[in-house]
């Protein structure tokens, strides 16, 4: 049986993988598609975790995390710009590239890379 421990280590381990895979593209026609799924599937994943930090409040030593997801949850809302990129500037490096580094921004917010780093390494 996974441990929660386990259970919430791999998942985080999913949202690095993610972000270095952000972080390395080279913002050439097709990105926005690789970004779009990458942020899909972040959003998923803090979504799962933070219902289950929520439900096991015993878990207490995680609990720190809880506030940086909540915010980026709230406060970044990509899709609707990504459907607008699609449309018009899905070949454009630059946008690609100010949107890479939006995402990338939003996921320093609040040292939530930081955290997420320091529960994998633990």
């Amino acid at each position: 049986m996974v441990t929660f421990e386990q259970y919430l280590k791999g998942v985080l381990k999913q949202v690095d993988d993610s972000y270095t895979l952000l972080e390395n593209l080279r913002d050439k026609p097709g990105d926005l598609e690789i970004i779009r799924r990458e942020i899909a599937k972040v959003t998923g994943l803090f979504s799962a975790l933070v219902s289950k930090l929520e439900t096991n409040k015993e878990e207490s030593e995680y609990q720190h995390i809880l506030s940086p997801m909540y915010s980026y949850l709230e406060n970044n809302e990509f899709f609707r710009e990504m459907d607008t990129m699609s449309q018009l500037y899905a070949d454009d490096p630059m946008r690609l590239k100010n949107l890479r580094l939006s995402i990338i921004g939003s996921l320093d917010e609040k040292n939530l890379m930081a955290h997420i780093k320091s529960i994998i390494r633990e």
